[in-house]
Parts: C-alpha cells; structure tokens; sequence
C-alpha cells in the first residue's frame, strides 16, 4: 500500500511541477527593413521569438543577396503565446510601427520587398486586419504564403550589430515617421 500511495503522490507532484504547456501561434507581416520590424515585435510581452524572411511572392527558395530574393517582401515571424498577447494586439502593434500610407517601401528602402502587409489565416484574421486599419492605410492584408527565412548572419541583426542598426534606422528615418503618423 505504501508503494501505491508513493506513486500516486511522486505522480501528483509530477503533474504540479510540469512547466506549463505553452500554445505557440505564429503571425507574419511585412515592414521594410526585417532588421527593424524583429527588433520592434520581439520586445512585446508574449512574442518567444521573431524570425527574419521573406514571404509573399513567387520566388522559389529566395536568399538575401541582391536579386535573389525576387518577388518576395521582407518579413517577420512572430511566435508568441496567444494566452498573453492576441492576434489582435499584434496588428495594432504592427500599424504603429510601419508607415501604414506609404506603400512603395518603408521610410529609406524603396521597393517592393520594403514595401508593407499583414498576412492572415483565417478570415476572422483578415476581418480583425481590416477593422483595426488607420483610416488612410494603405497596406495590403493577403492571405498568408510560405515563410522563408533568412540565413542566420541576419536573424537578431539588431543585436548583434548594435550600433550599425541604430545607426541605419536613425538615417532612415523610421521613428521620426512613426511618431508623426502616431501624433496625428
């Protein structure tokens, strides 16, 4: 009896001691410089993790070298825990940190692969996109497509190369934008 009711408790204490169980989601969208747009989501509360890519084009197999990457906008993957942060959260997130007018590139990168959108993937996904837009965004929302990502010299840029970063958005432009859009 004594072994049963050691079992029955060491599994209980088990049980307790498990870490919970965390539910991942992931969330894709596109805001120029993927540089930036990791730097910018990874500070949220329930994102575990960002990853630099490509996403929304044709391209088979795109790399980060001048004109590989083909039809592809640059991108972020957010993994986060729906249970701390929605869906929701994170696309209003999104609009205040791109230059939500401005479809041709974002702030100092000009193009298309610069250029923004949110990806979805379910339609309750798009309806939330679309109800939360600013009044005069032009962003694309589009069904979300395979996600490739960067080779890891360009994951965590924003880390490990601190000061060309800093240096690179400063130059950009990319805050002095966003606060503007955010003022008014």
């Amino acid at each position: 009896m004594k072994h049963i009711t050691f079992a029955i408790a060491a599994s209980i204490l088990a049980i307790i001691m498990m870490p919970r169980i965390v539910l991942a989601e992931t969330f894709v969208y596109s805001g120029g410089c993927f540089w930036c747009t990791e730097a910018d989501s990874e500070k949220l509360d329930g994102v575990s993790d960002v990853i630099s890519g490509f996403t929304g084009g044709s391209t088979a197999d795109p790399v980060y070298q001048p004109g590989q990457w083909g039809d592809h906008r640059e991108a972020a993957q957010v993994i986060y825990d729906p249970e701390i942060i929605s869906f929701e959260e994170l696309v209003a997130h999104v609009y205040a940190t791109i230059d939500y007018e401005d479809n041709g590139g974002q702030f100092c990168d000009r193009g298309h692969s610069y250029s923004p959108a949110i990806y979805y993937k379910t339609e309750a996904e798009r309806m939330i996109a679309e109800k939360l837009a600013p009044e005069t965004s032009i962003v694309p929302i589009e069904a979300e497509s395979q996600f490739y990502p960067v080779r890891e010299a360009h994951q965590d840029f924003y880390k490990k190369n601190g000061i060309k970063y800093r240096f690179y958005r400063f130059s950009c432009g990319r805050d002095r934008r966003i606060e503007a859009l955010n003022a008014g």
